[in-house]
């Protein structure tokens, strides 16, 4: 999720669409809700602002990654820069990995990659059970590419919004934390305000930046509890 050739989410947008399809031939669903993680948000607003809401009732934005404030970010942000500065390209590294001092005789490579295991990720295999194909324990640098890609969404959605227009009228969801070691949680939410009026915005205190893989499981249900409670609210049974 953090590499983007085309330097165009666009390029998700077929995606989406073959999604939804197979979603409904599997089964009539009386609802359908969109969701969308750190990335996964831009992602979705991009699909919206092109094709519309209609293939939805509502969504949840889990800590969606709508607006830049740290050091790492910033540097997404400036893509174009970056590109003009040092004739780069949409597959050019930003924020790779480096092997930990202990670990500098030992080095693991792949393809003549070195491949470096990130702590961030270790810690969340060691309270979750993943999938090895699903979620790897290693780092993986971002590209200018998925820089540029961000960074086209956010200045269109800013554009949206100062025309006064809406990405979306349906109701959705916006639950980020305080204690996110990834995104600004103020950031987050204060751009959630860009996609439209039927929104509700809930921000944690201890939870991480995958709210529903949080450290502490007491946490994770509460947040469990929250979004079903928001549900049904919304009617979304």
């Amino acid at each position: 999720n953090s590499h983007c050739f085309s330097g165009n989410f666009n390029v998700y947008i077929h995606d989406i669409e073959q999604s939804l399809k197979i979603i409904k031939e599997h089964h009539n669903y009386e609802t359908t809700l969109g969701y969308a993680h750190s990335t996964g948000g831009p992602i979705l607003v991009n699909y919206l602002m092109h094709r519309g809401d209609d293939a939805f009732d509502g969504f949840v934005f889990n800590s969606p990654f709508l607006l830049a404030h740290t050091l790492a970010e910033f540097a997404l942000k400036n893509s174009m820069v970056a590109r003009k500065l040092f004739n780069s390209y949409n597959d050019m590294k930003v924020g790779v990995a480096t092997t930990p001092e202990e670990l500098k005789d030992t080095p693991v490579t792949y393809l003549g990659t070195e491949v470096v295991v990130s702590s961030w990720s270790a810690r969340i295999w060691s309270m979750h059970y993943f999938d090895w194909a699903t979620r790897p324990l290693y780092k993986v640098p971002k590209t200018l590419g998925f820089a540029q890609g961000v960074t086209k969404v956010h200045i269109n959605l800013k554009k949206v919004f100062n025309n006064k227009d809406t990405v979306t009228t349906k109701p959705f969801l916006v639950i980020t934390a305080r204690a996110d070691d990834t995104l600004d949680s103020k950031g987050t939410v204060s751009r959630a305000d860009w996609i439209g009026p039927a929104r509700t915005e809930v921000e944690l205190n201890d939870a991480t930046h995958d709210i529903f893989l949080s450290n502490d499981k007491d946490d994770t249900d509460m947040v469990v509890d929250m979004v079903k409670v928001w549900m049904k609210n919304k009617g979304f049974n």
